[in-house]
């Protein structure tokens, strides 16, 4: 199970509808940890099996990059738009 390493602590204390972006193997985590999120007023986005770990990781890493050089206070947060 990976979650929340998209999200910064600082935007996550913020009060707004953020994007959790949550990869696991197991399907009843996934369920268990989707619903924590909604408690917590996060819409969750299942991004798939665990392998896609990596890709979350980097994504991260990405979001730091963007911080530290283009989106100026670091105040930032993916977001999905299904239009």
């Amino acid at each position: 199970m990976k979650a929340f390493n998209t999200i910064f602590g600082h935007v996550l204390a913020r009060e707004g509808r953020l994007d959790a972006f949550i990869v696991a193997d197991d399907t009843q985590a996934k369920a268990r940890v989707s619903t924590f999120l909604e408690s917590l007023g996060l819409r969750p986005f299942d991004v798939g099996a665990l392998q896609m770990a990596q890709t979350l990781e980097a994504l991260g890493l990405m979001m730091i990059g963007l911080a530290k050089n283009g989106a100026g206070t670091g105040d930032i947060a993916m977001k999905v738009d299904i239009g």
